[in-house]
């Protein structure tokens, strides 16, 4: 089904994600990681405080150990979460009849060279919906305030839209929810482990529209075991990523894996729903490291479903909620 814009402004729509290292050499990891963790929204410290903390420690220990963290999980295609990102744009481009484009909020290629195609192809008003169901401070605010830079440079000659989040639309909880009955069909699980991105518990709030990030994880939570029709001992939630001595919201993933043994619980399903697109979080840090530590602590089975990438349920649950959210007509 294609949809035509509803006003003589010429539509663009921009998908933006995190981004990536441009290759998994440690070179490549450094520049991604200073550009990444000297952003104020993702380490929300004082400039100076940052700064040495990143450029001082951080980034004289961390590229290597990252870069081979990278190299585990790279493909032929180069970073997982760029190939699924751009698949996912081409077969969108093909249920508009207007341009599409994505952008990175770090690395290549960015949200500028993102813009720049879209208006190039004409677009005069550009939607940018960031791939993070649940809204951020650290990942969908700052998307938005560079994108909102980057239009700002164009003196008021294209007007923009937000899509925030869609943690809560039905074709994106459908989507999730087929992607998890999946495996359901071939394994029993004690448990459907829900681990999403943590974040620092003094960002939680910290955002345009006040959204509380654990607060909309919940809730996707809640959604999907309605879904699936699952019992409340049958599903959880916890928040893995955390990074420095700050506290950041729990429970967390790696803490709670081993006391999940201890329960009885010794065959999981392990899903992300925080992520759309699979990457060093869900590939390296979930599916290898999680796995590992669940069995080595005494679990039978452990079993992590992919994120929703390209897949047709979810480009066909995006359609439709860009088309519900934005100034769109069927056409």
């Amino acid at each position: 089904m294609s949809y035509l814009p509803n006003s003589s402004q010429r539509q663009g729509l921009l998908l933006v994600n995190l981004g990536s290292p441009d290759s998994c050499s440690t070179h490549h990891v450094r520049k991604y990681l200073q550009e990444f963790l000297n952003d104020p929204y993702v380490i929300d410290l004082p400039r100076p405080i940052r700064s040495f903390l990143v450029n001082g420690i951080i980034l004289n220990t961390r590229p290597k150990k990252s870069a081979e963290a990278y190299a585990k999980i790279w493909t032929e295609n180069g970073s997982p979460l760029v190939f699924h990102t751009q698949d996912l744009t081409h077969k969108i481009k093909k249920r508009f009849h207007f341009p599409v484009e994505f952008g990175m909020r770090y690395g290549n290629p960015s949200i500028q060279s993102g813009v720049q195609k879209l208006i190039a192809a004409g677009a005069k008003n550009i939607i940018c919906l960031p791939l993070y169901p649940q809204y951020s401070y650290a990942a969908s605010e700052t998307a938005l305030v560079e994108f909102e830079k980057v239009i700002t440079q164009y003196e008021g000659r294209v007007a923009h839209q937000f899509i925030e989040d869609f943690y809560d639309h039905p074709v994106y909880m459908h989507a999730l929810a087929e992607s998890i009955r999946q495996p359901l069909q071939t394994m029993i699980p004690d448990l459907l482990l829900l681990s999403y991105h943590g974040i620092p518990i003094r960002q939680t709030t910290k955002t345009r529209n006040k959204k509380n990030y654990q607060e909309q994880c919940i809730q996707t939570t809640k959604l999907l075991q309605k879904e699936l029709g699952l019992q409340d001992d049958q599903i959880m939630t916890t928040f893995q990523s955390r990074l420095g001595p700050v506290k950041w919201i729990e429970p967390y993933t790696d803490v709670v894996l081993p006391q999940l043994v201890k329960q009885g619980k010794k065959r999981i399903l392990v899903a992300s729903p925080s992520f759309t697109a699979d990457c060093l979080e869900t590939l390296e840090e979930i599916k290898l490291r999680y796995s590992e530590l669940f069995l080595e602590s005494g679990g039978k089975e452990f079993e992590y479903v992919p994120c929703l990438n390209s897949s047709d349920s979810f480009v066909s649950a995006l359609v439709e909620i860009i088309s519900s959210r934005s100034e769109l007509q069927n056409g």
